[in-house]
Parts: structure tokens; sequence; C-alpha cells
């Protein structure tokens, strides 16, 4: 047993116990003896009288300390704790429940979900608090999130918003989670403060440790962001609610257009990811616009992944959604994945050539290979010099082609920079104008990731057809299998590629393309939008480098980089749950954007008032596709899955969590066991300042006797 203060900075307030002493010894009268020839023959006045006078005035002195000093006391707060404390837990209490809504609480291993048990244990927590006992609700979805971010007094409020509670499509955050709680209880004041965590206890939501001050999460009050640290800080307690672990998951579904073939074909591929499950065979189902469009069977290896891989042909002009699916299993929220086909649209290029340039040149081969009728059909292409890239519209150009220029002045070169920050692509071709030190002095170095050395020369020229199997970009051109295998590169730049996204090497000479993407920071305010690609291909579009002048083969290629770099800014808007939806418009719409919700609701879009014509919806709460209006028309669609890093139901090791959670006080309880043996073990205390507060009352009462005036 000991004794504590819950507000000890009130204990200064008893220094002012001694102001009634202060004030007798500053206002005693000191009398001098006069003596009156007249008073020689009055009474002596009777000594015991005088004592009681004496003595009743010390009493009043010490009575009004105490009463000063029992105030003081009933301030700070005292407290009693231990088991000599008396029974029960009669000092008040602060808790902290973390209930997990993400989708793995969806599992229903017994017949109902595991959210129903959690809810069910949170009301079991409400049934122990007592009168004057604060709560506050935190909901451990990605991202975390405040229920009863101020906290209530009354289980009535907290049962309610515990009922409401409901499963969303969102990964797990019970770093986040728990760091929030604990800031919402370093605010309070009371005895016992306990932190209890009800979910599945993913793994994949233990990221942080507990303190971490990145975890502040949504709905917290101000001043509600620190936990104490102390002897007396919170306890927790964790109550796991386990089901079944072995799931599979689609982890993504990638579009791409083929080129060469038939109009408006498009390839489908969808990773499945395994987790915990059995390898074996596995039906993927792909649906376009309402329909089943395909399906295919594979093989996925335990703690592996796969690809199902799928054609299907659309109308171009038009926008389409569609979506992936698995058979059901432990998750059915990771079964389905929405994906959208976008409506083909002209893709403005511009086209830089070198300022002086005579001849049939870089620039020329490429402006025939993108539109050799110039009809304008899939892209419109516009040629400026150098000089003039600095005075061209942004906004309007995705995707900028830098034939075989030299070198940049400073305003071009700042234009580049700023296009690629914007979203947009840029093309660079080098070759025999190319100035390396330029090049290699900073923009290729810091936007690409790569540094460019003297030329490679291969006078008997190297196979380009080998190095085309597999690659991301370029697998499955077939435009005769003569052309293909004739076509050489002699010579080409020396690279060093250190960060880049996909490389095409060619043996003997390194690689020959490079393409290279990196994300924004997030540092501005309003939605994040990633950077553009940029692509270098290390050749020149001569004959004297290469067979791509007089190849068939510069049709595809251009055309899918062109593409492949015009997807930062027309690419179809994805998601996930919780995060923004970002779709990038055609045009600049007249009035305002309206969104269709996959639940029914319309919304209103958020316009971006500067750079490329964009509208976002912010933390998109619903899986599915979205419709962009804009005049009337469908201007976009947006697909919004679920984080695929809910697949994974492993739950955390104990130790893993006991890390994460130290130095906090912490008991796990399993499920079945008496909650409130548990809990009510670990409460102690009785406050005492109620008790101060009356014998304060006592004694002023003991004062107003004392001080009447007494007559006779």
């Amino acid at each position: 047993m000991n004794f504590t203060f819950l507000n000890g900075a009130f204990l200064f307030a008893t220094l002012a116990a001694l102001l009634p002493l202060l004030i007798h010894l500053i206002s005693r009268r000191r009398v001098s003896t006069v003596d009156f020839s007249s008073l020689r023959f009055l009474k002596e006045l009777e000594r015991k009288r005088i004592r009681r006078v004496r003595l009743r005035q010390i009493l009043l002195l010490i009575v009004r300390s105490l009463i000063i000093l029992a105030a003081a006391l009933a301030l700070a707060r005292p407290t009693l704790k231990g088991t000599l404390a008396g029974g029960g837990a009669h000092a008040r209490t602060s808790v902290a429940i973390v209930v997990d809504d993400s989708a793995s609480m969806t599992r229903a291993p017994g017949g109902g979900d595991l959210l129903s048990e959690a809810r069910a244990a949170a009301r079991e927590i409400a049934g122990l608090l007592d009168d004057g006992d604060q709560a506050f609700l935190v909901a451990a979805g990605d991202p975390a999130r405040a229920v009863l971010g101020e906290g209530t007094f009354s289980p009535d409020v907290l049962l309610e918003a515990v009922n409401a509670m409901e499963a969303r499509d969102v990964g797990t955050d019970y770093s986040g989670a728990v760091n929030l709680a604990l800031g919402l209880l370093g605010a309070s004041r009371n005895l016992n403060r306990e932190l209890y965590v009800l979910g599945d206890l993913q793994r994949a939501g233990w990221t942080r440790r507990v303190g971490d001050s990145s975890s502040q999460g949504v709905g917290v009050p101000e001043g509600g962001t620190e936990a104490r640290g102390s002897d007396d800080g919170p306890r927790a307690y964790l109550l796991p609610f386990d089901g079944p672990t072995a799931n599979l998951g689609l982890s993504s579904v990638d579009v791409e257009r083929k080129h060469g073939g038939t109009a408006g074909l498009f390839s489908v591929s969808a990773r499945v990811s395994s987790y915990d499950r059995r390898s074996g065979e596995v039906l993927v189902k792909l649906f376009v616009d309402g329909e089943q469009a395909g399906q295919a069977g594979i093989n996925v290896e335990r703690g592996a992944s796969a690809v199902a891989r799928f054609a299907v042909t659309v109308d171009e002009s038009e926008w389409h959604e569609g979506r992936v699916e698995l058979p059901p299993d432990a998750l059915d929220a990771d079964n389905r994945c929405f994906f959208v086909i976008p409506a083909a649209r002209l893709t403005e290029v511009l086209l830089v050539r070198p300022d002086l340039a005579q001849g049939l040149d870089d620039a020329d081969y490429i402006e025939r290979a993108l539109d050799p009728t110039t009809e304008r059909r899939r892209f419109s292409v516009s040629v400026v010099p150098m000089n003039a890239l600095s005075h061209q519209d942004d906004d309007r150009f995705p995707v900028v082609i830098l034939a075989d220029v030299g070198r940049l002045d400073d305003d071009a070169e700042r234009w580049v920079r700023r296009h690629v920050v914007d979203g947009g692509g840029v093309f660079i071709v080098l070759g025999n104008r190319t100035d390396v030190r330029f090049w290699n002095a900073g923009l290729l170095p810091e936007v690409v990731g790569v540094e460019i050395r003297a030329p490679v020369e291969r006078p008997e020229g190297v196979r380009i057809a080998p190095a085309l199997q597999g690659h991301p970009l370029l697998d499955g051109l077939v435009f005769g299998e003569r052309l293909i295998d004739d076509m050489v590169v002699r010579r080409a730049f020396d690279v060093r590629a250190a960060d880049v996204e996909e490389v095409l090497e060619l043996p003997g000479i390194g690689p020959a393309l490079v393409l290279s993407r990196t994300v924004a920071d997030g540092a501005a305010s309003g939605p994040v939008l990633p950077r553009g690609e940029v692509a270098v291909l290390m050749t020149g579009i001569d004959p004297s480098w290469n067979d791509l002048p007089r190849s068939g083969f510069i049709v595809p290629l251009t055309h899918r980089l062109v593409e492949r770099l015009s997807r930062a800014s027309s690419r179809p808007a994805s998601a996930t749950v919780g995060e923004d939806l970002v779709a990038w418009l055609g045009e600049s719409p007249a009035g305002r954007v309206e969104v269709d919700t996959p639940g029914g609701r319309t919304l209103t879009a958020e316009l971006r008032p500067t750079g490329a014509p964009t509208a976002s919806v912010e933390r998109v709460a619903e899986r599915g596709i979205y419709r962009f209006h804009a005049g009337g028309r469908t201007a976009a669609l947006g697909a919004v899955n679920m984080d695929p890093g809910e697949s994974d139901l492993a739950a955390a090791d104990r130790d893993e969590i006991e890390e994460f959670l130290s130095p906090l006080p912490r008991t796990f309880i399993e499920r079945g066991a008496r909650l409130e043996d548990e809990v009510l073990q670990a409460r102690y205390g009785r406050e005492l300042w109620r008790a101060f507060l009356y014998i304060a009352l006592a004694l002023l009462a003991v004062e107003m006797y004392l001080a009447r005036p007494r007559f006779g």
C-alpha cells in the first residue's frame, strides 16, 4: 500500500495553511501600560477568564490553518493505492478501446464474424465502468481514427458507438490506433488508465513502436497527442480473436494495350498471391462491363504468387469497367480486384528537334512513325526547335520527345523538369549531337538515375530480337519474324543505370533503353500526384547507329513508348480505400465534375486549380468503380481496391507485440476468459479528496462556532 496525489501541483497550495499564523503575528496589537489613578480601585480580572480567551484564539488559529490545508489536499486528489485501500475499484478510470474494423475482421470461423466478437467484448468492457469513468473509442482500420475522440462519461453513448461499428475494406493500423489511444489517455488525470486492443492482431498492422509521433490518427482532439510514460501509466489488455489464415488474394491487375493487331485489343494481367495456403490450381475469372470475358486456371505455390493473363477486345471510343474474381476463401474482400480500360484519346506529342537540323534526322523518323498519314488518329505531333521549347504550353502535351537534342538552355531545362514533376512523360533520344557533359551535369542523373559515357561501337551489329523476349514493355511485338531477326544495333552509348524501373539490355552493348519513374514526396497540400516517366534511348534513330529508320519495328516501338509515357497524365484513376482518388480529365471542364460512387451516391469532385486538368475524391470509402461526369458525358472512370497487404492474415507473435508495446504493462486475455476478473484484480486505489473536503467543511463549522460573538 502507498499514498499518492493525482494533482501533485496543488500541493504547493498547502503552504497557504501558514497564512492564518502570519496574519495573527502581523496584526497582533502591542499594548503599552499606562497607570491611571482612577483604575487602582478596579477589580482585578479573573485569571481563568483570560486563559479561556487565549485558548479560543489558539484553537481558531489551528482550525483555520487546517481548513486551508484540507482544501488544498482535496484539490491535489490524494489516493490510497494497494490492497488495503478497500474492496473494489473506487478510483476513477479512463479506458481507451481499440477495435479493429479492417477487412480481415469479416472472417467468420464459427458462424459469426470476428468483428461481432470484438463488439461483444467492448460491451463487456463498458459494463465494468462506474459513474464518472471516462471512455474513448478508436478504430484500427487504416488510417486509425478516433470514434469517440473527446471521450464520454456515458456507458450508453459508448455502447451506441460500439454497436454502430462496421468492417471497412481497409488495411489494419494497430500501431497508429494504439498511439492514438495512448495520446487520448495521456490527457486524463484519472488513477486507472486502461488500453484495450480488440482484434485479430494481424502482423501487417504492427509497423511502429509505442510513442512514435508519426502515428497521429484521425479525430484526436488538440492536446491529446502524447502518452505519459511513468509508473502510473496505462495498462494494456489485448484480446485476440483468431480466424483462418489460409488465403488467396489479388495483389494487382495491370491493363496494357496490344499493338499491331486487332483494334481495341488489351491484355489484362492479374497477380494472385498465396498466404499460408497449400499449393494448387486456382480458377481466375475476368469480367468486363458486367459480362464474363474469360477465365484461366493457374497454379499458385504456397507463399508465392502467379499471374493470370487474359486478352480482351473492346470499343476503344468508350470507357470500360472490369474486375477479376477468385473463388471464395477465408477473406472475401480480396477476391475481387477492379480495373478500368480507358477510352482512346488523341495524345498530343511535342517533338523537339535541334535548332539547326538539316536533312532527315531522328525527329523526322519519329514523326512519321507516330502519324504516318498526318490524319491524327492516335497522336497529334507538334514539331518545334529546341529554342522554342520553353514557350510551349506544358498542360497541352502529355509527352515530350527530345530527338537528338545536343543540349538544353537553362529555360528549356527548367521546362522539362517542371513537366516531369507535373506528371508528364519525356522521351530522350541520344545521337550524334549529344553533349555528354551537359546531360551528365544534372538532368539525367537527377531525373532518370543514369549516367552516359562514350558510345560503344559494334560494326557487326547486335540483334535486338532476343532482348525483347519477356520485356515488360516490348514483349509480344510480332511484325514478321524475319523483320525483327534482321534488325541490329551497331552503335549505342555506354550507360550506368543505377536506380531505374526497366532496362532493355543488349549483349555486348549494355542498356539500350531505360525507363525511370519517381513519386512526388507529398510535401505539397492536396492530392499527391505521381511524377511522369522518363525514357532514354541510348542509340540514335539513324542508319549509322541501327536499322530502326528502315524497319517497321519503329512504329510499335514509338507507339508503345509514347502511350507508356502518357500514362501518368492520362491513365485511369486508381487508389486503395482510404486514399484520394485522382482522375486526369481529357480537357478542363466547363462546370463542376460529379462522381457516381459504387454505393449509388453522387459526389462533387474537387478540381485541381493548376496544371493538368484533374478531379479528385478525398478518402474514398468503397471498393469498386467511380464514374466522373462533366458536361453530361463520362470524363473518366476510376478503380478503387482494398490494400493488398490486408490479404496476409497471419497474426503477429506475442513477442513481437510486446516489443511494439514496450514499456507498457500488458496482459493477454484469452478468448473465453473472464474479463472482469482479469481487469478488477489489476485495478486499485481509493481517492480521498472527498474525505478531505468533508473534513474541511467540518472544520469550517467548528470555526464558525468558535468565532461566534459572546455576550455577558
